[in-house]
């Protein structure tokens, strides 16, 4: 007589660490998810049939076809500094932003949340992905090319046993320190959205700024100083206004 399948162990709850790290902690999205949040005050974890990265993606196939889930998703965070690789790969049109948590109240709303995990990706070369220790089935999800390693990406991952679309965790303002709207908007075009989610409820002393790391005043100020800090001048110097004649 066949031996009955032992029921797949539970997924880890994610718990905050007792030391939690001091590193921001980011997520680049749309200007349409953010107004989602703040309306529903809620974060929204997707599918991830439509990521770019197939190998990603079969990660998720796997363990979402092992642990007989009918829904996975998944919502992608990153503790790295602001790059210009995160606004153009993640955010990359006008209506980029930047959404910064509070840490340490992020952590302990993730860790109330039944079927979610927390955790930072695991980068891996390809001539080892093969032999990695297969002990944890809930570490799938969380398996990265070592080519992604720049991203410092951390991951919360969400599952459901019967059919939906998308999983919701509910979030509150201590929860959101900042918003930073993409380098690529234009500046009319922040003042409005500023304008329309300080008026959202909740949200009214909502932290909103535009990145400046294209377009940086003290940076192109340097810049002008460059020369006379270098000490020497070539030549005369070249007329701002062509002579009268």
């Amino acid at each position: 007589m066949a031996k009955p399948v032992s029921p797949p162990p539970a997924p880890p709850r994610a718990v905050p660490s007792p030391s939690p790290s001091p590193k921001p902690l980011r997520r680049y999205t749309s200007l349409p998810v953010l107004l989602d949040t703040l309306l529903n005050r809620r974060l929204t974890l997707v599918s991830y049939s439509t990521w770019k990265d197939a190998n990603d993606r079969r990660s998720m196939e796997v363990y979402q076809e092992t642990m007989h889930y009918a829904f996975v998703g998944a919502i992608c965070l990153t503790e790295a500094p602001e790059t210009f690789h995160h606004w153009q790969v993640f955010a990359g049109d006008t209506s980029g932003v930047c959404v910064q948590f509070d840490r340490a109240n992020f952590e302990q709303v993730i860790a109330g949340t039944p079927h979610c995990m927390f955790a930072p990706m695991r980068y891996v070369k390809i001539d080892e992905i093969a032999k990695i220790d297969a002990s944890d089935i809930h570490s799938l999800p969380f398996l990265k090319r070592r080519g992604f390693i720049d991203e410092a990406e951390l991951r919360v991952v969400g599952h459901a046993v019967e059919p939906v679309t998308a999983l919701h965790i509910d979030i509150g303002p201590a929860v959101l320190r900042q918003v930073t709207f993409s380098p690529f908007m234009h500046p009319e075009l922040v003042a409005s959205a500023r304008a329309v989610i300080h008026g959202i409820a909740g949200w009214e002393k909502l932290k909103i700024i535009q990145s400046r790391l294209t377009d940086s005043e003290r940076w192109q100020r340097a810049l002008s100083t460059f020369p006379r800090r270098h000490g020497v001048v070539y030549g005369d110097p070249v007329p701002s206004e062509l002579p009268p004649r």
